[in-house]
């Protein structure tokens, strides 16, 4: 089982899978076994069989938190949210501090369709007042105006993953005579855009497996001026040295793009169309000029083909994103729009759509809330740039709005149908949309975007005018304007610090 977990952490899902299954031939009653199996199975996409492994890891431990909080997020990324809270809730019982737990729990809270901003963001900020105010003495640190700042950049993810799209437009667009660049890597496992990313900065630290406090030191010996997070509560995120307020001026951008729940975080960077008047957050929102990113598409993608509406002679929406995105309410407006286009086809095209069983319980759970199942085809795309091309419109998620899926499928020319939903999150859609001139594609309610969809699905030649034109379009707009990105970026670090320069 030991071997399991450290094969699983080095990324060897199926040797580590294999490892479980021997500890539990020789012991089937190793509770831990049967849990670190699911989990290795959930990242394997076998979401039905990882969910039977923890129901197993409890009935044999009914007080093991960590399975109960598994369960609860294994839930969400079945899309079905009904026992989420209840599963953390016990897993939270019964171990009060348990990191990951908490952790898990903001993720999966984050996309309850059923909570408001409210009592998600109440959970962000009852884990942040879990940490005691740090000792703060910042009167030796230079606050000359002008001066060049030291930056830092916390992350997991100067790696081949998907924040590299939104990482160099800004990191790669920097005036170094401006801004010095330190990068604080938790990365687990370097590769070729690690190497990359090691060019664009000025100093790199290697942070993986530092403890917190020894970060902390760290960012005071280096003089940081402010320190990002980029991770947020996302997946090995190192907000544990945020707690500890090393650097007089902290913020969180990127990541999960919301609040980070910590007093110690001064702002948080998003835009004015995610974060309207009155969006919550622990940290001052500052709303950069236009777009809370930039976005740098991957160097090789498939060529843009026709509306495949204009072949087929009827339309294919789509869906290309996360689960845990997907709820009963987007699935009860999706069936909508199938029964009023009965010729109109859903395509899924995720991961855990290609395992059979998974596939049949997302057949039962669209059936049960009014999506006729026959015009759904479940995929995992081998490229999905090229299964793109088999799309007509992108239904975006609600709502927690879809993140990298967006800018991919926009890429490819398939125009994004949005609903502005619960602000900051629900709404990257709707920035986006209104960022590159097309505020038509942002529906105000689920009535509205069931109309929109029906509409644009029945207007073949304006989906194709867009789809011959959407390169262009992303390229002379916000959202690929890189160097202003920055520009706007490093006016906000200025106005922070000379801010607290006087006081």
């Amino acid at each position: 089982s030991n071997l399991g977990n450290v094969l699983h952490e080095q990324g060897r899902l199926t040797e580590a899978d294999a490892c479980y299954l021997r500890a539990l031939e020789l012991n089937p009653g190793h509770a831990d076994a049967h849990s670190n199996q699911g989990v290795v199975r959930k990242e394997q996409n076998r979401l039905i069989e990882a969910k039977a492994c923890y129901r197993r890891a409890l009935e044999l431990k009914p007080d093991y938190a960590e399975a109960h909080q598994n369960l609860a997020t294994l839930l969400a990324y079945l899309s079905d949210f009904e026992q989420v809270a209840a599963e953390s809730d016990t897993a939270l019982r019964l171990k009060p501090d348990g990191t990951i737990i908490w952790n898990q729990r903001l993720y999966a809270y984050s996309y309850h369709p059923d909570l408001s901003a409210e009592q998600i963001y109440a959970e962000f900020v009852r884990w942040g007042d879990r940490f005691p105010d740090p000792a703060l003495d910042f009167s030796s640190h230079d606050r000359s105006p002008g001066r060049r700042l030291r930056v830092g950049y916390v992350s997991p993810d100067f790696r081949r993953h998907t924040s590299r799209f939104f990482f160099w437009p800004l990191f790669a667009n920097h005036d170094h005579a401006a801004v010095e660049l330190y990068a604080y890597a938790n990365v687990k496992l370097e590769d070729d855009y690690t190497g990359k990313f090691k060019e664009l900065f000025d100093h790199w630290r290697n942070i993986r497996g530092v403890v917190d406090s020894d970060v902390a030191e760290q960012v005071r010996a280096d003089g940081i001026d402010i320190l990002v997070d980029c991770c947020n509560h996302m997946r090995d995120d190192r907000l544990g040295v945020f707690t500890l307020k090393p650097a007089p001026i902290q913020v969180t951008w990127l990541g999960a793009a919301w609040t980070t729940g910590l007093k110690m975080v001064d702002y948080a960077l998003i835009d004015p169309y995610m974060a309207p008047e009155g969006t919550l957050a622990r940290e001052t929102i500052v709303r950069l000029p236009h777009f809370f990113v930039a976005y740098q598409p991957p160097e090789e993608t498939a060529e843009i083909a026709p509306p495949p509406c204009l072949k087929n002679g009827y339309p294919t929406f789509g869906y290309s994103g996360r689960t845990e995105r997907l709820n009963h309410r987007t699935f009860r407006v999706w069936g909508e729009i199938l029964k009023r286009l009965p010729t109109a086809r859903l395509i899924l095209d995720f991961g855990p759509f290609a395992d059979p069983p998974t596939q049949a319980h997302y057949r039962q759970f669209m059936s049960r809330h009014g999506v006729d199942t026959s015009r759904v085809i479940m995929r995992k795309s081998a490229n999905i740039f090229a299964g793109l091309n088999d799309i007509d419109i992108l239904l975006d998620c609600f709502p927690h709005s879809g993140g990298t899926m967006l800018f991919d499928a926009l890429w490819m020319g398939v125009p994004a149908l949005t609903l502005a939903s619960r602000p900051p999150v629900g709404r990257i859609g709707t920035s986006l949309m209104t960022n590159l001139g097309l505020p038509e594609w942002v529906a105000q309610s689920e009535e509205d975007y069931i109309d929109k969809a029906c509409a644009f699905a029945q207007d073949p030649h304006t989906l194709a005018a867009l789809r011959a034109g959407m390169r262009e379009r992303m390229r002379n707009s916000p959202v690929m304007d890189g160097a202003g990105f920055a520009r706007g970026v490093e006016a906000a670090y200025r106005e922070m610090f000379e801010k607290w320069a006087r006081g």
